[in-house]
């Protein structure tokens, strides 16, 4: 049976990039003699990035940026701070370069590192997704002249066209690094060009010489002069990332990392022919790279702890059909739950899914595969009716922690609850029933009960400590299934809803409100949690700093929305304690 791959491009493929821009500074700067500036995203450098570049990294070098997260540090962690600065610096200070000494009075606060096209490819048609020496672009009539691309036989480009640009805050400083840096690591040998009456100086020659550029107060250095031509060109008005991250702009105070890919499809492609293991990318593969336009993530540091945020520009097709939730059925989880994810529609998904799969013959058959193998279990489900058809409204999934009774014994008090909203309760209800005819049939028992007014099924087994799970609906549209111990504790309405919790709503409540539902994560429950599993020695085994680390979050939440019928934004807090405590 072949193996069916989620799609997982937007993830994957931003992952992919954030790699090869790091490979490709390691390979530029071990060719220029091992001088590497460190590197933050603002439109400042930005300016000054061609915005034909396949992607370009920021990393912030302003002390304030990294200095925000001490209002979170307790004496314990502020000690594994310090040492992580500490032995980051003697990082940067490799060999003959002493970042403290060299760079940082010079360098101001931002320096972006971009990887443009090359020669080759930044030659052909803009609108071509393809790479010189690797791919060749085809035309498939039966998929709508669709793009696909063919591996050659000749041997890929191995070396990024690399374009680092550093804010300078002092000039005649930054002018003796190079001196004393570059020109020392050439051996001497310096040569200097003019373009559009400004000076670019060459270090060293053939392929191990780079160039440098001072444009305002920029610097600019590459490994090729061309790439340093094209940074002066767009420095004096030709179009930059600027423009264009700006547009996306993610909205991160105090952003101490971005990456932005503005041709999304393009950028994959070549990124990937860098590397001379990569294989051919199926066609399948590039269908759904295409529907991804464009890619801007970063992080940054507030008062509420670390702040991941991403936004994609995406093919309207593939989720205009995609809506927020109405965010409501936290209200009908209890507090005791400390893992709770939330969404909303997955009829919706589900059906959007399997129509973008027709593009895909490798998902489709997987899709087709899955139908054939529920229908044949011994539920005889139709996957998209039985399980899916009915799931129109909100869903839920938390993890309860309550008393270790009943068979409850056996997972420390641990439950699972699953919701469901929806306006097909038939539909539902017709699922509920070959669930309880299997159980009936396979020596289960099948009871019902009422629980504060509402009609509750229960499954149990000969010799178990009562009932093992149970199902219902409550408020008439919410099918749940759960633990049998647990179901008093939300039915009909919890005492204390999860949305009213003080730790909830502390690390909820600095994500957009208009989204798709949260993922949400309780860290001092968890963490308690965890231990009651541990033996005793292993507990006592916890190094220190891990402890205090670990005490120091109140909690994690992620959520995603979709703005616009062609933008889908994710948004992540890493909520932390003011004084780590």
């Amino acid at each position: 049976m072949t193996e069916t791959k989620p799609n997982l491009l937007p993830i994957i493929g931003g992952a992919a990039v954030v790699i090869a821009g790091g490979v490709g500074a390691y390979l530029f700067f071990n060719k220029a003699g091992g001088i590497i500036p460190t590197a933050t995203s603002t439109a400042g450098t930005l300016t000054v990035v061609p915005q034909q570049s396949l992607m370009a990294v920021s990393i912030s070098t302003d002390d304030g940026a990294l200095s925000k997260i001490e209002q979170f540090l307790s004496p314990e962690t502020k000690k594994l701070y310090d040492k992580a600065i500490s032995e980051g610096r003697k990082n940067l200070s490799t060999g003959d370069l002493d970042y403290d000494k060299d760079v940082k009075p010079w360098i101001g606060k931002n320096v972006s590192i971009a990887i443009l096209p090359s020669a080759k490819a930044a030659s052909r048609n803009h609108k071509s997704i393809a790479i010189a020496n690797r791919y060749v672009p085809m035309v498939n009539p039966a998929r709508d002249n669709s793009l696909q691309f063919v591996q050659t036989k000749s041997k890929a480009e191995t070396v990024p066209n690399l374009l680092i640009v550093a804010e300078v805050k002092d000039k005649a400083a930054a002018e003796k690094f190079l001196t004393e840096k570059l020109k020392t690591k050439a051996g001497g040998k310096e040569a200097q060009t003019e373009y559009k009456g400004v000076k670019i100086t060459q270090y060293g020659e053939g392929a191990t010489s780079s160039y440098t550029s001072m444009v305002g107060d920029y610097l600019i250095i590459t490994p090729q002069a061309q790439t340093t031509q094209k940074a002066i060109d767009t420095f004096k008005g030709e179009a930059s990332l600027a423009g264009a991250s700006q547009a996306d702009d993610l909205k991160i105070q105090n952003p101490v990392a971005q990456v932005y890919i503005p041709n999304f499809g393009e950028s994959i492609v070549q990124l990937a022919a860098l590397s001379p293991d990569t294989q051919t990318i199926p066609p399948e593969s590039l269908e759904q790279i295409k529907q991804i336009k464009s890619v801007n993530m970063g992080f940054g540091i507030d008062d509420a702890g670390i702040r991941f945020k991403a936004l994609g520009k995406f093919d309207p097709a593939v989720i205009s059909a995609l809506k927020n939730s109405p965010n409501k059925i936290t209200g009908q989880i209890p507090s005791q739950a400390f893992t709770v994810t939330t969404g909303f529609n997955i009829k919706n998904a589900w059906e959007q899914f399997v129509k973008n799969s027709e593009k895909n013959p490798e998902i489709k058959k997987g899709i087709d595969e899955a139908r054939t193998q529920v229908k044949s279990s011994p539920f005889a489900l139709d996957l998209d009716k039985d399980i899916f058809g009915w799931m129109d409204g909100e869903y839920a999934f938390a993890t309860i922690s309550t008393k270790p009774e009943g068979i409850l014994a056996q997972t420390q008090g641990l439950a699972p609850l699953l919701m469901f909203q929806t306006s097909n309760r038939a539909g539902g209800e017709s699922l509920l029933k070959k669930l309880d005819d299997f159980v009936s049939k396979n020596g289960g028992q099948v009871s019902k009960k009422d629980v504060s007014g509402v009609a509750v099924t229960e499954w149990s087994v000969p010799g178990a400590p009562g009932a093992i799970v149970s199902h219902g609906w409550n408020q008439n549209d919410t099918l749940f299934i759960t633990a049998s111990p647990v179901v008093a504790l939300f039915v009909p309405k919890p005492a204390a809803a999860i949305d009213g919790d003080a730790t909830f709503k502390a690390v909820i409540s600095t994500l957009p409100t208009n989204n798709v539902g949260y993922f949400y994560l309780d860290a001092d429950r968890t963490w308690s949690i965890v231990q009651t599993f541990l033996p005793p020695v292993e507990r006592e085994k916890t190094p220190a700093d891990v402890k205090a680390l670990i005490a120091s979050v109140r909690g994690l939440a992620v959520t995603a929305a979709y703005p616009s019928q062609d933008t889908a934004e994710v948004e992540a807090i890493l909520s932390l304690k003011k004084g780590g405590k």
